[in-house]
């Protein structure tokens, strides 16, 4: 019995065995795996999937640990970021028999194969024909041939190429099928007649592009009326006609790359507004809890490709949420998709709606009290007129338009003001005479429900109480709106974007919300108001710094909140493009740039003429025959130089007995010859007006002189006709070449020579055949990017590629470590490169060598390159001195028929952005400014211009410490300066390091290798990179670089050098050890090196602290905060925004120079207050945390033919001798009005800034020369005439600040200064009443210190006029101010929540909870 049952017991697991192997052989599931595919191309093949034992799945590559669960892998090669460590994986598990097949692969080393070459062939031709059928069949092959399961399935059929027709729509009896496509548009509408779909007078909507599912928002778009044509091909559709027959009203590019340039002219043209709405490429919950939002190369083919075709709204609507098999399906976003087509719709009624009934609401940016509207280079008061004018003229329905400018400015002061915190006086003045808009509970509260998430709504009462808030309120507890209308128009001032007390460090976690007023500010205007439209006028406003994602925003964001709907145009310098653009994706902006002021040179030569001639003379003894005595003439330049004053600036010794080296002689000529050359701004610009003929010309000679000049001096070097001593004497540059130069723009601009071939070539002494050859290298080196854009192009399309590339959000790869350096926490094992590496390095190319070699052009020598781009500089500038000049007289007209065409929902033509002299593509104006594509950068021009100033700051820095070379340089990035150099700072960071980039065949940098020792030829020099918020959310993935950088040269081995990155993170480790870290942690964070501001904030946050001067007594305080607020760790997707504790300070130990990036002639450190801010800010924490004055270098990128470095005192003395101190600028901008008077005022401001951050750079001279210009009127130009009449709110404000300066001991001014500027100041305010700046009227120190300067009556006086505008009087309504309020666009991080605050509000809540809690207790009880 017992054998029996044994017998049967193994007949049954032999049957169950062979059950199963035969299961397994014959029916188990076929397992794909499908990497780098989009969810778009997968959510069609998932679709097409009929076969239940077919399972497919998305594999991630940080999950190829994974891949032994799979029968077949499927990678698309386009675009795939991989490290080396996981394409071994891949590779090792092909060797061990998986089938693995890569398709489309741009990267050689990608393209791993491992099926044999009928089945590539085959699933090749599956994945080219597209559609369900083919991928239908695709996966039954797949199981039959790989697999060998044939008992389930019939044969498959053959791939076969599927006629991709123009039009395509979802079959309205079957939602689901695969969409009908139709030929023409004859066809297309005859389906759209049958199905009810075609209506007459429908505004016509094209949907195109293949990075969403367009059914649903075809669907809603002809819910809400419109007839939608989805296509395949836009540019067919253009080429072919077809797109005119159409007419369409909008354009929508569900985009990923380039429609192209043929599209763009057929909008201009046609004047069609294209909308690029986000698929946010991944689950649409991990995408809201997200503080990037998007980054990386997803972010550049997403939203700043379609930018360059003047895309508008990169708005999310697409997100990503798992079918069945944990496959991501994309789908349109419900509530996304409402708002979406709303907002489309209402581009579209703009076109359709009379301007006699549009309304449009206006924000303008000024600041508190008495002082004047302001806007980046702009006179804003005049503008804004003159924009008012167009409208009138245009049909708008404009009442009530006071007489003149000067009339409007004082109707804005009445009743469009802003009041600091403490201005109760003013306050109740203005509830009583203002004629505010009354906003009740009841309307906040209905327009907040419809707008405004209950989370982020709490945050608003969390930080500003109950609704009415803090800021202006009735007695019936109505919020107080100032705004001033003029019928369909109505002005309303930006108010401050956050409310907040006198701790001014930021607290960590708290994404504060805008105050109550600032809310309803924009809900009134769209919703109380009614407009179709809303315009800020002027760089910049603060809109698009309020809180949360950096791009690709939610519901949850403040801006996207906000803005809602509503057509949004703003107007920006193109001087600004970094912040510009943060506007275009923040605030869904549509930008219309404008002039910056005109340019000229300074004017100042006749004034340094004597030491000029005095070192020609020396120059001309030096190099004389015989070697004559030159002591005495470098006496006299000595001489000259000290009674100058320009060896404080240049930091030469004064001793008159002993002459300056030739060295520091050559440094002074630059100097001088630096003053006289300096390209100053004239007046302010005012919209619609053109520049004077005299400054239009001036403007042309600052763009086009130099690029000739130095363009025919690197010719002089091909020929070997310039020598290094040229170089070294400015003077000798300046006879042979910027002068000449000069004539010959003037020739071109006096029609007196043409521009020709044969004139270029005589000029600059090269023949035809070599103007021709420069050419032809143009061309060719411009193809791999003219391929890109095609690429990105025929992807969009949907037609030449059926799986286009899945780029992750942030750049995937970039942030990765190499398969060599441990993780964080580790420390290396093997720090040397591996085989692999050295064979990568040995085996790169550069982008034209890898163009070449795919056939997109010839390869070059860089000498022959280098030659081409000099000839087409030449070339380009001699036959466009015309064209500046023409778009110089011709954009005030362009941008107000811009803004026009805008506002009747026009399409704005694409432009790049920048200073015009830099970058003179940016003309004309009127224009939608775009940015450069993060992942290209650095270039490799910016490449090369980072690492020639790396060496010029190391030199530099030898030259002044005894040869000594730094250990470590603090950089700052900015957004205008990236965008502008096409990353050289980044350049700069990574050569310092070490290291450098590594190209695709398109010219994209996705991954960086090690430098060898011997060939950089000096030590590795740490970093650390500060970076604005600006900066930040373009450019996250370089941060990410950046970041591995630092850890590949940390564990750099073997080096003939010191290694003072490895050096530089043991001493931070041992630093967080000694604040109390754990070793593990401490080990951790020591590699830590890219910081910005915590909570995602955009600024530094010390601006009004610094300003406070009677709120801190040492200058350590402020360090202090600038390290608090600061401190969050940008240099991971992993870790971003993260604050670890001493983290930064760390960071900073060994800093021995910190760098600042000069990009623009439009500003310089004195005139921008974000200099000191954030250069001086990493200064003052430098000075604090190692107890040293670190070095101050401006990376000057100004001359693109002569990048530099400068040390900050001379940068300082050279910007404050031709400006504020140059009579012939200041008459220039005393021809402006209220913006030009403020500017100075800001100078004054932020030269006391400098005061505080690195003292030794502002000495008291410059004050001195402060007073004696402007109280003293040294060049007798009637200054305070001039204030009094423009803006005497700017004197009182520099009377101010002067006085401070000298109340904090910063400047050490006689008694009889002080009792001049008490005089002045307290005139000013008895005649003109206080301005009320925190300088002002918020400093009870400097009160006190005014009125002790001052004679009794006067001071009586002045204390009752301060008191008046401090407090209300008795009769007045509800003194509503409870906390302190900034306005400056740049401090609004200061106005935070406090650590105290949100303290109080946690304990609060804890009490009343606990208070119910027992309460509810006591009734259980009885």
């Amino acid at each position: 019995m017992k054998r029996k049952l044994k017998f049967w017991t193994a007949i049954a697991l032999l049957a169950v065995a062979s059950g199963i192997a035969a299961w397994n052989i014959w029916f188990s599931a076929t397992r794909i795996a499908f990497v780098n595919y989009q969810a778009t191309t997968l959510g069609q093949i998932a679709r097409a999937n009929d076969h239940s034992r077919i399972r497919l799945a998305s594999l991630e590559t940080e999950h190829f640990d994974r891949l032994g669960r799979y029968d077949v892998v499927l990678v698309n090669g386009m675009g795939l970021r991989i490290t080396a460590e996981e394409r071994n994986s891949l590779q090792r598990a092909a060797d061990r028999g998986l089938v693995v097949i890569t398709t489309m692969a741009t990267n050689p080393a990608n393209e791993i194969l491992s099926a044999d070459s009928a089945t590539v062939a085959a699933v090749k031709a599956y994945l080219a024909g597209g559609g369900r059928r083919n991928y239908r069949n695709m996966l039954v092959y797949l199981r039959r041939t790989i697999d060998g399961k044939h008992l389930d399935s019939e044969e498959p059929e053959p791939p076969v190429v599927r006629d991709l027709k123009q039009f395509y729509h979802a079959d309205p009896s079957d939602p689901e099928a695969e969409e009908l496509d139709f030929d023409s548009v004859k066809d297309y509408e005859a389906f759209l007649a049958k199905h009810g779909l075609l209506k007459a007078d429908a505004p016509r909507v094209i949907v195109t592009g293949q990075m969403g599912e367009p059914a649903e928002l075809v669907a809603r778009l002809e819910q809400t009326g419109n007839t939608v044509y989805p296509v395949r091909n836009m540019q067919t559709l253009i080429q072919s006609g077809q797109a005119d027959s159409i007419r369409p009203r909008a354009v929508i590019n569900m985009a990923h790359g380039r429609l192209g340039d043929a599209v763009v002219a057929y909008l201009t043209r046609q004047n069609i507004p294209l909308f690029a709405p986000l698929n946010v490429n991944r689950p649409v919950d991990e995408w809201e809890a997200d503080k990037m939002g998007m980054s990386g190369g997803f972010l550049s083919q997403s939203v700043v490709m379609p930018e360059i075709d003047g895309a508008i709204r990169p708005y999310a609507l697409f997100g990503h949420h798992l079918d069945k098999e944990e496959l991501q399906r994309v789908y349109a976003i419900p509530e996304r998709l409402e708002r979406f087509v709303e907002t489309v719709n209402k581009h579209i009624a703009l076109q359709r709606k009379p301007n006699s009934e549009k309304r449009i609401a206006i924000y303008y940016y000024k600041g508190p009290g008495q002082n004047a509207l302001t806007a980046s280079g702009m006179e804003v008061a005049p503008s804004l007129y003159n924009l008012l004018l167009r409208l009138r003229r245009e049909g708008y329905r404009v009442e009530n338009l006071p007489a003149s400018p000067s009339e409007l400015t004082a109707l804005i002061q009445q009743q469009g003001a802003l009041f600091n915190a403490y201005a109760h006086g003013a306050k109740s003045e203005f509830l009583k005479n203002g004629h505010p808009a009354l906003i009740s509970a009841e309307e906040y509260a209905a327009w907040t429900s419809e707008t405004v998430p209950p989370e982020r709504m709490a945050e608003a009462v969390a930080l500003d109480g109950e609704f009415p808030g803090s800021y202006l309120s009735d007695a019936a507890g109505r919020l107080a709106l100032p705004r001033i209308e003029l019928g369909n128009v109505v002005l309303l001032p930006q108010l401050a974007a956050g409310a907040g007390d006198d701790d001014f460090a930021i607290v960590h976690g708290t994404d504060a919300a805008p105050p109550h007023a600032y809310i309803a500010s924009y809900l009134w205007a769209r919703y109380g108001f009614r407009a179709d439209a809303i315009i800020h006028f002027g760089t910049h406003g603060s809109l698009e710094f309020t809180p949360r994602k950096q791009v690709a925003l939610s519901d949850n964001d403040w801006p996207d909140i906000l803005v809602g709907s509503t057509p949004h145009l703003y107007v920006y310098s193109i001087g600004n493009v970094g912040e510009g653009v943060i506007a275009k994706r923040r605030a869904y902006a549509t930008l219309q740039s404008y002039l910056t002021p005109p340019f000229m040179e300074s004017g100042v030569r006749s004034i340094y003429r004597e030491l000029s001639e005095a070192i020609q003379s020396y120059n001309d003894l030096l190099y004389a025959d015989g070697r004559p005595d030159t002591e005495a003439a470098a006496l006299r330049v000595k001489r000259l130089t000290v009674e100058l004053g320009i060896h404080r600036e240049l930091r030469l010794d004064s001793l008159l007995t002993v002459p300056y080296t030739e060295a520091e002689i050559a440094r002074i000529e630059s100097f001088a010859e630096e003053l006289a050359n300096e390209k100053v701004t004239g007046e302010l610009y005012t919209m619609g007006r053109p520049y004077s003929a005299e400054r239009i010309r001036s403007s042309v000679f600052a763009m086009s002189t130099e690029p000739i000049a130095y363009s025919l001096l690197a010719l002089d070097k091909f020929r070997g006709k310039a020598d290094a001593d040229l170089e070294k004497h400015r003077t000798l540059f300046t006879r042979r070449y910027l002068t000449p130069a000069r004539e010959l723009v003037s020739r071109l601009l006096n029609g007196t020579q043409l521009p020709t071939d044969a004139f270029i070539c005589a000029t600059a002494g090269i023949s035809a055949a070599e103007l021709d050859k420069a050419r032809e290298i143009q061309r060719a080196l411009s193809a791999p990017q003219d391929m890109m854009a095609r690429m990105m192009a025929m992807m969009a399309s949907g037609n030449a590629m059926q799986h286009p590339a899945g780029i992750p959000k942030s750049g995937k790869g970039v942030s990765k470590h190499p398969s060599w350096i441990p993780k964080v926490g580790k420390r290396p094992a093997n720090t040397g490169q591996t085989a692999e590496e050295s064979k990568a390095r040995a085996s790169a190319m550069s982008a034209e060598t890898m163009a070449a070699m795919m056939g997109l052009g010839k390869s070059y020598s860089k000498e022959e390159r280098e030659f081409a781009r000099v000839v087409t500089e030449f070339e380009r500038t001699i036959r466009h001195v015309g064209n500046y000049r023409r778009s110089l007289e011709q954009s005030p007209e362009t941008e107000l028929a811009s803004l026009v065409n805008a506002l009747n929902g026009g399409y704005t033509a694409p432009s790049p952005g920048g200073d015009p002299v830099a970058n003179p593509n940016t003309l004309p104006t009127g224009r939608n400014l775009y940015a450069v594509n993060a992942e290209a950068t650095p270039s490799e021009t910016a490449w090369e211009r980072g690492k020639e100033l790396a060496e010029a700051t190391i030199r530099m820095y030898r030259e002044r410490h005894n040869d000594s070379l730094p250990r470590k340089v603090s950089y700052t990035l900015w957004s205008g300066e990236f965008i502008e150099t096409e990353g050289a700072t980044v350049a700069q960071v990574l050569y310092m390091l070490g290291v450098e980039p590594v190209r695709d065949v398109f010219g994209r940098v996705n991954d960086i290798r090690l430098i060898p020792s011997e060939e950089l030829g000096r030590p590795r020099i740490d970093v650390v990179v500060q970076t604005s918020g600006q900066l930040r959310d373009l450019a996250s993935s370089r941060l990410f670089l950046i970041s591995r950088a630092v850890e590949m040269a940390a564990a750099a081995k073997d080096d003939r050098y010191e290694n003072f990155v490895a050096r530089g993170v043991v001493d931070a480790e041992q630093a967080l050890i000694d604040k109390g870290l754990s070793p593990k942690e401490a080990r951790e964070v020591s590699t830590y090196r890219v910081f910005g501001g915590v909570n995602g904030n955009y600024g530094t946050g010390i601006t009004a602290m610094v300003q406070s001067g009677d709120r801190w007594e040492n200058s350590s305080e402020i360090a202090s905060v600038y390290l608090q607020n600061m401190g969050a760790y940008y240099g991971s997707e992993k870790s971003w925004e993260q604050v670890r504790q001493h983290a930064l300070e760390a960071a900073l130990t060994n800093t021995d120079a910190v760098v600042q990036p000069r990009q623009s002639n439009t500003w310089g450190a004195l005139s921008l207050d974000h200099v000191y801010e954030f250069m001086g800010g990493m200064n003052l924490a430098v000075r604090n945390v190692t107890g040293k004055e670190p070095d101050a270098y401006l990376s000057d990128y100004r001359n693109r033919n002569r990048v530099r470095m400068q040390e900050l005192k001379e940068a300082i003395g050279v910007e404050s001798r031709t400006t504020i101190f140059n009579p012939a600028y200041l008459r220039e901008k005393m021809q402006g009005g209220a913006g030009a008077a403020a500017g100075f005022a800001e100078v004054v401001q932020n030269t006391y800034g400098w005061n505080v951050m690195k003292p030794d750079v502002v000495d008291n001279e410059l004050w001195d020369e402060i007073y004696d210009v402007y109280v003293q009127d040294k060049f007798d130009v009637g200054i305070r005439d001039y204030f009094e009449r423009q803006n005497p709110a700017a004197l009182e404000e520099i009377s101010a600040v002067m006085l401070e300066t000298a109340r904090k001991g910063m400047w050490k001014a006689s008694d009889e200064q002080l009792a001049e500027l008490a005089a002045l100041h307290t005139e000013l305010i008895d005649k003109f009443g206080p301005s009320c700046s925190g300088f002002v009227c918020d400093n009870a120190k400097l009160r006190e210190f005014v009125a002790s300067k001052s004679t009794p009556e006067a001071a009586r006086a002045y204390e009752q006029q301060i008191r008046e505008v401090r407090e209300a009087s008795l009769d007045a309504g509800k003194g509503t101010v409870l906390k302190r309020e900034e306005t400056g666009p740049s401090d609004r991080t200061t106005t935070l929540v406090s650590n105290t605050v949100v303290a109080a509000l946690v304990v609060g809540i804890i009490a009343v909870l606990i208070y119910v809690i027992r309460r509810r207790r006591k009734k259980l009880e009885e």
